[in-house]
């Protein structure tokens, strides 16, 4: 029989409904109503999908607006400064390990990004430097299925398609400290410390939703961590190489230790567990806006050198190798150059080694329609399907009973990005999960959370 606890003494979801009350004052009392048929004029977007680097800074899209003109002086002048907040409450509607209790927890993100033609007549380049700061519980690890409780009866390890995308390094870091110059008309390249997923496995859609299952990447690159996402970085060396018109080579070698790196991200050292060398082509089948136009199509692979511990012997085993494949194919534009249509996604990945990765396949696939609500023409609706197949040798334990068999695990995510005044978004999500982290003893999860975002 499966088990689950009932807690609803806790707060159920106060704050996700306390926030969801906010965005719908906000939205109908505010002082300056959202212009919902806007486009953003971008340079380029932040690689964490969080801070747009503009040629202005409208109070529509910035808490704090442009500085009396000082920001907008500062871009001509080669300089962008960055500031969001992020924030993901969520709570255990029903099932798992404490149906009933709820988390808190965020993300501060600062960039610093430098025009190093502008600054220093140094062409086609740039520098970038990130710096995050994270705090608060994580709700799948803890009431889920709980990684390890007090009493040891119940031991699930780590929770790899955690409910909240901004878990992971609670900590406050320095992210990327990054060189960016192009040597050829062809060619341009990265060094510093980096953020593999950067370049890596990489879509402009997975961050429309809550869940770190995509967010971030898909998280079967994880299982062992042979790949590193934001905010954790490593140093390493990328290329971008076009081969021919649409068609790019992503090369790159990577410190494997981004685990083993100071907690703080002040950090230069290289061979702390091995080398990560990752490649990937990228196809871009159409060009144009992210949604409802852009066609691109990715494969890569991973090969970690590092060392990992095997599931079975408990003994330390060296290299593991991922293969994947990722597409986002547009398939409806309400116009072109609109960036307002439906897309749909979808990826696979592929662990060579059972033993020491924890999903050994994991796919995902799904769709995002960016103007579906008349009026609404920047707010996106999403539904993304997961499926990851776990290791048959990474057990876990439950009500005592050691040596447990994880089953295969099925997320469905629906979620609604809401679009407000000031660079604010409220995106409400819903989660529901058949065999949370593997596990057949508890009962299946049902998960509802709110994206909030700002940006100063």
């Amino acid at each position: 029989m499966k088990l689950h606890r009932s807690n609803f003494s806790q707060p159920l979801s106060i704050k996700v409904a306390q926030l969801l009350l906010l965005s719908l004052c906000t939205s109908f009392l505010s002082a300056e109503p959202a212009d919902t048929n806007r486009q953003i004029e971008e340079d380029t977007i932040s690689r964490d999908k969080t801070i747009p680097y503009v040629k202005s800074y409208p109070k529509e899209d910035f808490l704090t607006g442009d500085w009396g003109g000082g920001r907008s002086k500062l871009h001509e002048a080669g300089i962008d400064l960055g500031l969001s907040y992020t924030a993901e409450p969520a709570a255990l509607l029903s099932g798992g390990y404490d149906e009933g209790s709820s988390t808190y927890l965020h993300n501060i993100n600062l960039e610093f990004k430098a025009d190093l033609e502008k600054l220093a007549g140094w062409k086609n380049s740039s520098f970038l430097a990130k710096f995050s700061s994270r705090h608060g519980d994580n709700l799948s690890e803890l009431y889920v299925a709980p990684g390890s409780t007090p009493d040891g009866a119940y031991i699930y390890g780590e929770y790899f398609n955690k409910s909240q995308e901004v878990y992971g390094g609670q900590t406050t870091k320095l992210v990327n400290f990054q060189l960016t110059t192009q040597i050829h008309d062809k060619v341009s390249i990265d060094v510093g410390r980096l953020v593999m997923n950067d370049f890596f496995l990489r879509s402009d859609i997975y961050c429309d939703f809550m869940s770190n299952s995509t967010c971030g990447a898909p998280k079967g690159i994880f299982t062992p961590y042979a790949l590193s996402a934001y905010p954790d970085a490593t140093m390493g060396l990328h290329a971008n190489i076009e081969i021919i018109e649409d068609l790019h080579l992503h090369a790159a070698i990577f410190d494997g230790g981004w685990t083993k790196q100071d907690p703080n991200g002040f950090d230069w050292e290289l061979g702390l567990n091995g080398v990560a060398y990752t490649g990937e082509l990228q196809y871009i089948l159409q060009g144009g806006a992210t949604y409802g136009e852009k066609r691109v199509i990715k494969v890569g692979v991973n090969h970690h050198t590092g060392d990992f511990d095997n599931f079975i012997t408990g003994e330390i085993e060296s290299g593991n190798t991922s293969y994947y494949v990722l597409a986002d194919i547009g398939v409806y534009s309400e116009g072109e150059g609109t960036d307002q249509g439906l897309s749909l996604f979808g990826s696979y990945v592929y662990n060579e080694n059972d033993e020491i990765a924890g999903l050994t396949s994991f796919y995902n696939i799904g769709m995002v329609y960016k103007g579906l609500i008349p009026g609404r023409d920047i707010d996106k609706f999403g539904i993304n399907f997961v499926y990851a197949k776990h290791s048959e040798f990474n057990t876990y334990t439950h009500d005592y009973v050691s040596g447990l068999m994880r089953g295969n695990e099925s997320i469905l995510e629906i979620s609604y990005n809401y679009y407000l005044p000031y660079g604010i978004q409220l995106m409400p999500d819903f989660q529901y999960i058949k065999h949370p982290n593997g596990s057949v003893d508890f009962d299946d999860a049902m998960i509802a959370g709110l994206k909030f975002n700002v940006n100063f």
